[in-house]
């Protein structure tokens, strides 16, 4: 039988056949032409006597292929090749090519004839540059199709092999071949943890991702860190931007120190490198101000004073510099300094303070200080350089944070202190003499003096300017216009002070007549009476222009405070209300009462949304932040709700008495009972660990990132206890090993950085 002549235009190139149409195809060519047998089989074939199973398609793995086959002797067959190498072929003469019907594939440079294959040589090493010429001419479906049966007929180490070189091919560095203004805007859609993965994966992604601080920052926003006073003055100066702690460097350090360099502003750093910052004190003080606006500021913007920040401050950029040109290379940080990521590395030292408060074998430093006696602490606030205490023994005495020395007593009410709060350096405070007094802290002296309630000045709150929208041309509006002081007193009303600001004009009983001095109208700081409660006002909570009030009279009154508008009274407690809270993002309200219910009202609308039960006795504290309602109450426990929806999560049943104090953020609870200072996991309810222990009673509790300060009595003398969290703390032979849940570095902890 002679060859048969094909022409051209029958040969269908216009797609590949499928695994199963080329499986269904050589069964037919097999019943068609049996004498061909030989070259339709290969090896595997003629050693099991059956056909080979088709190429898996790329998600199904050849074992799977052959397992789904029911076809076990497929693999066991190629365990019997001893291929050691795609190029080491065994010789067969079933190998042989005898009349055979082909088409003959032209090339541009070479041909394959009639008369090679003819001759019934097996193809060889001298014929591969031929097929590859071939192949090379191929249309791509041609191609794949060639590839596919070729790999069908591979061993599996072959496949292997072939794998090895294809797997990697396939790769792209997408984020190196990318326009740096669009990696940017890929990974600023990560998570933390996905971040820092990233960062692992070469030296350049570790540049892009580590240099970005725009993304880094608002992390840090997100997560509800926020930057001490002085800290990112104190991070650029100190150069914690280019470390990289780990081993015995367990947290940033100066490198100023620790190159030999002088961290004066205008000191010289030898010839390595002479530089010295000249500002004038209007340049410095738009600076701080620009700075203390970091967190308002667009990311144009943003990018430009992080820029401002370094180029003036004799620190890292400087020691960067005198540290190479001398080939020197300090004890911290990456291989090179050059390689800034300022925010990583605030963001990394407040993410392991966080974790230090819920670790049970972190031990923070402790101190204890005596303060008024025997007396009941009533109000309590602090910040990082001093501690504010209220008391009924008519005293407030101000505390150094660090120390616990007292700095100062204010002394001039004649009754107890039953609220207090400061702004800066201005103290405000409320007493059961019914006056209102403003401080000056530094100088320890009241300023002015503010009458007007008739009994005892219960609650009361600073209310500083806020955004809560913008007008049609883009402007803010703020409100209220100016920082404003509201009270609430248990004559039933609420007044409305404009807050005194450093520098005015003192109000105080000399140099006035007594009936004039006592007036309230006459008083140049007073606004205006909020009157409409039948009752003592228990509790206040403001927000831009409104004020909610909850009154011993069963009712919660909405206020607009730039008229003293009632907006709504909102009723529905059958029992006194002890506490509220302004929900302003849901433009909602809260509030607990002693009918042991939590009702969630509608300021639109004046109608109650949720009522929330649970609670067996008094409701008497609530507190909403970081998008968690908890609410605490006599009956031992405390709750947490989804503000969204009114479902209770969590239960906390550890304390045995009445819960005098409270607060919670994102990751903790913190709690005062029954002598005991408790610690709860805020996202799963489970109780950490007691804080304080062996006490007479807690009288209140505050914290921020990194100390908690509680006024509590012991053996009938009260104490305030602070407890400080730092940077990293001592763990006997311990290495930490943060990268394990979120990739923020290695770090082992030797001993204690602040």
């Amino acid at each position: 039988m002679g060859p048969k002549q094909v022409d051209d235009g029958d040969v269908n190139m216009s797609g590949t056949p499928t695994p199963q149409e080329d499986m269904d195809s050589d069964h037919t060519a097999q019943e068609d032409s049996p004498a061909h047998v030989s070259l339709e089989l290969d090896p595997i074939a003629r050693i099991t006597g059956e056909l080979p199973l088709s190429l898996p398609s790329p998600s199904l793995s050849p074992v799977t292929a052959a397992l789904h086959h029911g076809n076990q002797s497929y693999f066991a067959a190629m365990e019997t090749e001893d291929i050691t190498s795609p190029l080491e072929l065994r010789s067969n003469e079933d190998d042989a090519l005898e009349d055979v019907d082909m088409s003959m594939i032209r090339t541009p440079s070479r041909e394959i004839s009639d008369t090679d294959l003819s001759t019934g040589r097996a193809a060889g090493l001298m014929d591969i540059p031929n097929m590859l010429d071939s192949f090379d001419a191929m249309p791509s479906a041609v191609k794949s199709y060639v590839m596919y049966q070729l790999l069908r007929r591979c061993s599996k180490n072959t496949l292997q092999t072939v794998a090895s070189v294809v797997n990697p091919a396939l790769m792209c560095d997408f984020l190196t071949l990318l326009p740096s203004e669009l990696s940017l805007e890929v990974i600023k859609y990560l998570d933390v943890k996905s971040l820092c993965n990233a960062a692992q994966v070469s030296k350049r992604w570790r540049l892009i991702i580590d240099s970005d601080e725009w993304t880094w920052k608002k992390l840090f926003d997100n997560d509800g860190f926020q930057l001490q006073e002085g800290e990112l003055d104190r991070a650029v100066r100190e150069g914690w931007g280019y470390q990289d702690p780990r081993d015995d460097d367990d947290c940033e350090m100066d490198i100023n120190s620790k190159l030999g360099l002088s961290r004066a502003p205008g000191s010289s750093l030898g010839a390595a490198g002479k530089s010295k910052r000249k500002v004038t004190r209007a340049v410095s003080r738009q600076q701080k101000k620009r700075r203390d606006a970091v967190e308002t500021l667009g990311k144009e913007e943003f990018n430009e004073v992080i820029s401002e920040i370094i180029s003036n401050s004799a620190g890292p950029i400087t020691a960067a510099d005198a540290a190479e040109k001398a080939h020197s290379r300090a004890a911290v940080g990456l291989p090179t300094l050059r390689n800034l990521h300022l925010f990583k590395s605030i963001y990394r030292r407040h993410h392991i303070i966080r974790r230090s408060w819920i670790r049970p074998d972190v031990k923070p430093k402790h101190i204890s200080f005596r303060g008024h006696q025997r007396h009941v602490v009533t109000c309590l606030q602090f910040d990082t350089d001093k501690i504010l205490t209220g008391s009924d023994d008519t005293n407030i005495n101000v505390y150094d944070t660090n120390t616990g020395v007292l700095r100062t007593t204010l002394e001039g009410h004649e009754g107890g202190v039953w609220a207090l709060q400061y702004e800066g350096n201005t103290l405000v405070s409320g007493s059961t003499d019914r006056t209102v007094r403003v401080w000056d802290i530094a100088r320890g002296q009241c300023t002015q003096i503010f009458h007007g309630h008739t009994s005892t000045v219960r609650c009361l709150q600073i209310l500083m300017p806020t955004r809560i929208g913008r007008k049609a041309d883009g402007k803010e509006i703020r409100m209220p216009k100016q920082p404003l002081i509201i009270t609430g007193s248990r004559d039933s009303t609420l007044r409305v002070w404009k807050l005194p600001m450093p520098g005015d004009a003192t109000y105080l009983p000399a140099g006035h007549d007594g009936d004039t001095f006592l007036n309230p109208i006459n008083n140049p700081y007073f606004v205006r009476a909020l009157s409409g409660h039948q009752h003592s006002v228990r509790a206040i909570s403001a927000h831009g222009d409104l004020l909610v009030s909850g009154s011993y009279d069963h009712t919660v009154k909405v206020w607009k405070v730039s008229t003293g508008e009632i907006l709504h009274t909102l009723r529905g407690h059958s029992q006194k209300v002890y506490s509220v809270v302004l929900d302003h993002k849901r433009n909602r309200c809260i509030s607990g009462s002693m009918d042991n219910m939590v009702k969630v009202w509608s300021l639109d609308t004046g109608s109650v949304i949720y009522t929330l039960e649970g609670h067996s006795q008094l409701v008497g504290l609530l507190d909403l932040s970081h998008d968690k309602l908890v609410s605490a109450a006599a009956d031992s426990t405390l709750r947490i709700w989804d503000p969204e929806t009114g479902q209770c999560k969590h239960t906390l049943t550890a304390h045995t008495g009445a819960i005098t104090c409270f607060q919670h953020d994102e990751t903790k609870v913190i709690s005062g009972s029954d002598g005991t200072l408790k610690m709860w996991n805020v996202k799963t309810g489970e109780f950490i660990k007691d804080l304080l222990t062996d006490l007479t009673g807690v009288w209140q509790v505050k914290f921020n990132e990194r100390r908690c300060v509680a006024a509590v009595q012991r053996e009938q003398v009260t104490y305030i206890e602070v407890s400080y969290y730092l940077s990293m703390v001592a763990f006997v032979s311990q290495l930490v090993f943060i990268q394990c849940t979120t990739g923020l570095g290695l770090w082992s902890s030797s001993r204690w950085c602040t």
